[in-house]
């Protein structure tokens, strides 16, 4: 049996184009069913229903697993997207019958689904084995396993410094990120209770490891919201991606909080002059799984043992810059197959940038307390903060 995670998303528009080659070996092995199989790529079914998340992240799929499965095996995979992968499996899970065979879903989607019986449990055999000696388990960055899926590529909100604005010593760390005396300038942060709280407490000193406890207590929140308010007059605000990016450009802003996707498409296509810090990243990671209506278990089981093995899943790595989440696909990453550069940089899950990495909680975001620290945001922004006290004290 494999752990429990907790912890999406937007799609963005990344700098892929071309094709790419295959790779990959697999046994699989149905827990949920008692069906043990070890079907030769001969034997899977001629077509697969796969739903994932559209955009560039689609097109990165196409190249690295799609195509290259299709060509080792001759099955046909037919393509849709979605935006709301929950109500997608309860509809699938509810018509007693039609499904996909395999979606690609969010850490914290993964978790809810395989809770609500929507998936099929896997064990390791399901997955492929590593280049190495080691355990499958370990084999896969920070104890990301679960039941009812296999990750995949992680992605990250991270901080970054535009070169140039500090000549002496540089700002390296969420607590300089908060530091306006000694690194003086406007911030771009998200207009968003997520992000800006986590790096406000990490800036106050809180530890990677307490970070979400302290959020769900009052006295923690109000430790974020004085970190926050120090920087409150010399933050642009921003709502979109693209806006993240667009603040970087302006003049008088000097470091920001961005998506380390959308950086690389500015850094190659637009030469946006910028330092990514990648400690302190604020991650998060998608994950394959298999509904549990699905009428191709045999062929959905010999995908994710194909996109999933070292070296198949480092592809995907060359047509964006998603990190994957086994140890042995690190040496596998190469070049942009267009843009001709090393992509170790840019991806969240190298040795030296993971080291220092925390996983973003999305299900504490998406629970009541989350949703009501996001109203309280909100309304700090509109200089009306009040905490629970201080309310039932006017009330009274």
């Amino acid at each position: 049996m494999f752990n429990k995670v907790a912890g999406k998303a937007s799609r963005f528009n990344y700098y892929i184009k071309g094709a790419t080659s295959a790779s990959g070996t697999f046994g699989v092995c149905l827990f949920a069913t008692l069906l043990c199989v070890s079907p030769s790529y001969a034997e899977t079914s001629s077509q697969l229903k796969i739903s994932t998340w559209d955009g560039a992240y689609k097109i990165s799929q196409e190249k690295a697993f799609f195509d290259p499965f299709s060509e080792k095996t001759g099955t046909k995979i037919n393509v849709s997207t979605h935006k709301k992968p929950l109500e997608l499996l309860k509809q699938w899970k509810e018509s007693g019958g039609k499904s996909h065979d395999l979606i690609d879903l969010s850490s914290f989607e993964a978790e809810q689904a395989c809770d609500a019986g929507y998936l099929l449990s896997l064990n390791e055999e399901a997955i492929a084995k590593g280049t190495n000696s080691e355990k499958i388990e370990a084999d896969f960055l920070s104890n990301s396993l679960i039941d009812c899926a296999v990750p995949s590529v992680a992605w990250s909100a991270l901080m970054v410094v535009k070169n140039g604005e500090f000549k002496k010593k540089k700002p390296r760390s969420w607590t300089d990120f908060f530091n306006l005396k000694k690194f003086p300038g406007k911030r771009s942060m998200k207009k968003s209770a997520r992000y800006s709280l986590e790096t406000a407490l990490l800036a106050s000193g809180v530890k990677a490891e307490d970070l979400y406890y302290n959020l769900s207590t009052v006295e923690g929140q109000k430790r974020a919201f004085k970190k926050l308010s120090s920087l409150k007059d010399n933050i642009v605000w921003w709502e979109t991606s693209n806006d993240a990016i667009s603040n970087l450009k302006k003049s008088d802003t000097v470091m920001g909080v961005a998506f380390n996707g959308r950086l690389f498409n500015s850094i190659i296509g637009d030469g946006l002059d910028v330092t990514l810090i990648w400690q302190g990243q604020l991650y998060d990671l998608d994950y394959w799984a298999i509904p549990s209506n699905s009428k191709n278990r045999p062929a959905a089981l010999a995908f994710i043992n194909f996109a999933t093995a070292p070296k198949q899943l480092a592809e995907q790595s060359k047509w964006m810059p998603y990190g994957p989440m086994r140890v042995s696909s690190l040496k596998f990453i190469g070049k942009h197959n267009i843009a001709n550069i090393h992509m170790a940089p840019y991806l969240p899950t190298t040795k030296a940038h993971f080291q220092r990495a925390i996983k973003f909680n999305e299900g504490f975001w998406e629970s009541s307390k989350g949703k009501e620290l996001e109203e309280r945001f909100q309304s700090w922004l509109g200089g009306s903060l009040t905490w629970p006290d201080q309310s039932e004290k006017q009330a009274r």
